[in-house]
């Protein structure tokens, strides 16, 4: 979900401290209610593994009565004698039918157990069928009517279930892990609404006393929280998007009141084909895509089709996100809610790189704010280790803005964006319609990119803050020597390892030159032939989420000396060189090369004594290796023949 109204309740005065949460965040931290499922309760339910949901259910546009039945159909994963699921106990359960033999059962806290009689074995199919009926729960403060609302005013009934209020409105198993392989979703309502829900609408069938059956159904796998309903007097609007090598188009079909958001709306084809371009292939493509308007503080990405709010959330950010959890969030779906960022962090990213792919001219100030959210995400982990919090699970600065400063940060790290993206994708390829953690994500951009990545995402998903850099430089004839020292915002996090950007200013241009950060303090020297210095800024580009202390001009200082006497005796051979360079005593060193313009031409860490780097794809000319090695740095030359 997306930016939000500035929308306080006396409910939760945590929200006073946190206005600047995104649209989708209100929508989702305002479901304050966790599940009551214990940790037995869960083992329970990981007896069956389900496989198909179907909702049949009657709804109306002006009240939160729903009535109807939901089919389970899992599979037991070991024998038991007890089936468990979650449905609010303000709603009346009929009856419980498992395999055609009606069950008694008890209820508490949300908890429905039935009794077997017996046990199922284990492999065996097992469906049951929950008879149920009644108002929907709306006591517990929710900006947008808990997990299922109505609008008086404007006729429109929805739901949205994430985190853990689908038990709210319809029974179910809340396991993130456990997606089911298909659903239906049957809404009967009035003949003059329609009911908008995920996959395709295959039916429409029409009933006595003027009401009608919609009904959808989906082949694609989903999780609890991303099936919905939406009923309202709409009007339909359809689009298609015509991706590179599809051999069909996609369907968006979208269900509206308002129809001053069809300029709005006409931005997604061209959205989804960018997206198919660079992260994959839309992955519903066989279904659609989507939007059910309602009056929610932002939106929803229920699967194929988004629940948006009112016609104030339809801007180009918040369609963004929302189409982009698609990919990032229902086709890959957090594993845990502690990996909730790789849900949000991912989606706002794709803001951001929507943003400058497509030329919107917003794309440095949509930077610019994530990283001052991020810098003010204080004492919450992007990795969350609070999930029964839901203002902490969608906090705005931690979640969001923090979790996309990330991505932009390891982009960087890897320093080549078609490796980053072929990560990006392989990863979704990987985890294709099931769920993965943090750990699963590090592992594929290690394996994709050839970097060891662990500091990386212990330092920004388990750390507090950032680094604050500060320093001196001065210049002797052609060499410049930096000092870089570290604090940190959060003494909770003492060393944050980073590659940086340092801008040389002199009469004439510049030059950008990254260098490796991994202690506290660290001297740096560059040489510059006939260059006069003028000014040095660090990281010129807000490359990473840091804070610039006192950086000055010291006409005493001289890394030379600064080193403690360190001597490297680093030699390369030959000399011009045509296909290896040999390096000898680089053990511990990161060696850059760099052409005559001060590009870097590549960068690696050296660990063995001796090394080698092949040069054959170089271009004839001269060009400078950087050895750095105990903080002193050494500056040589070769020609490539």
């Amino acid at each position: 979900m997306k930016n939000c109204f500035s929308v306080v309740f006396a409910f939760f005065v945590f929200f006073i401290s946190n206005a600047q949460s995104p649209f989708c965040g209100y929508a989702k931290r305002d479901l304050v209610t966790a599940s009551f499922a214990s940790p037995t309760d869960v083992g329970k339910m990981n007896n069956y593994d389900v496989y198909f949901y179907k909702l049949d259910v009657a709804v109306e546009n002006n009240s939160t009565y729903i009535s109807g039945n939901v089919s389970i159909f899992s599979k037991a994963v070991k024998s038991f004698s007890e089936f468990v699921f979650e449905l609010h106990d303000s709603l009346k359960i009929d009856s419980v039918v498992i395999n055609n033999s009606k069950k008694t059962f008890s209820r508490s806290n949300g908890i429905v157990t039935v009794a077997i009689n017996g046990s199922v074995p284990a492999n065996s199919i097992v469906k049951t069928i929950i008879y149920y009926k009644g108002n929907t729960p709306q006591d517990l403060g929710s900006a947008n009517g808990n997990g299922f609302s109505n609008s008086s005013s404007l006729k429109v009934t929805w739901s949205l279930s994430e985190s853990y209020v689908a038990y709210e409105w319809w029974p179910c198993k809340q396991v993130l892990y456990d997606k089911a392989d298909s659903a239906e979703i049957w809404i009967t309502t009035d003949s003059a609404n329609k009911a908008g829900s995920n996959g395709l609408l295959v039916n429409t069938t029409n009933l006595p006393n003027a009401k009608k059956r919609y009904e959808w159904k989906s082949h694609y796998p989903i999780d609890y929280y991303l099936i919905s309903v939406s009923v309202a007097k709409y009007v339909e609007y359809n689009l298609y998007a015509h991706p590179e090598g599809y051999t069909d188009s996609i369907l968006i079909q979208n269900y509206i009141y308002d129809t001053s958001v069809k300029v709005a709306l006409n931005k997604t084809p061209s959205l989804i084909e960018m997206y198919s371009k660079i992260i994959g292939p839309y992955p519903f493509a066989l279904e659609k895509y989507g939007h059910c308007m309602a009056p929610l503080y932002g939106g929803m990405e229920h699967q194929t089709m988004t629940t948006l709010g009112p016609s104030s959330a339809y801007t180009f950010d918040i369609i963004t996100h929302e189409l982009a959890h698609q990919w990032f969030g229902d086709f890959v779906t957090c594993g845990s809610w502690a990996d909730i960022w790789l849900n949000e962090g991912f989606a706002s990213y794709c803001e951001y790189i929507s943003n400058e792919r497509m030329a919107t001219g917003n794309a440095t100030s949509w930077m610019t704010n994530a990283m001052n959210g991020a810098s003010n995400a204080g004492a919450y982990w992007v990795y969350v280790n609070d999930t029964l919090n839901t203002p902490t699970l969608f906090n705005s600065n931690s979640s969001y803005k923090k979790g996309a400063v990330i991505l932009h940060m390891l982009r960087y790290e890897i320093n080549n964006d078609s490796i980053f993206y072929l990560g990006i994708r392989n990863y979704l390829n990987a985890h294709k319609y099931a769920t993965a953690v943090s750990k699963d994500f590090q592992l594929i951009m290690e394996q994709t990119s050839g970097k060891t990545l662990g500091y990386f995402f212990d330092q920004w998903l388990h750390g507090l803050g950032y680094p604050i850099f500060s320093g001196k430089w001065n210049q002797m004839n052609d060499n410049v020597s930096v000092l870089l020292s570290q604090t940190t915002s959060n003494p909770a996090t003492t060393l944050f390892k980073t590659s940086i950007d340092i801008r040389l200013y002199y009469t004439g241009g510049d030059t950008l030159i990254k260098v490796w950060f991994d202690t506290i303090s660290k001297n740096y020297s560059f040489y510059l032939v006939g260059k006069t210095i003028k000014n040095i800024v660090i990281d010129p580009n807000d490359r990473i989420l840091n804070g610039i202390g006192t950086f000055t001009h010291d006409p005493l200082y001289n890394a030379i000396a600064d080193v403690n006497g360190v001597k490297n005796n680093f030699t390369i051979y030959p000399n011009p060189v045509s296909e290896q360079l040999n390096l000898v005593n680089v053990n511990g060193c990161f060696i850059e090369v760099l052409d005559v313009t001060r590009k870097i031409i590549l960068n690696k860490h050296v660990y063995e004594i001796n090394s080698k780097l092949d040069v054959s794809e170089l271009s004839s000319g001269l060009y400078f290796i950087r050895i750095e090695k105990n903080g002193a740095v050494s500056n040589l030359k070769f020609v490539k023949e």
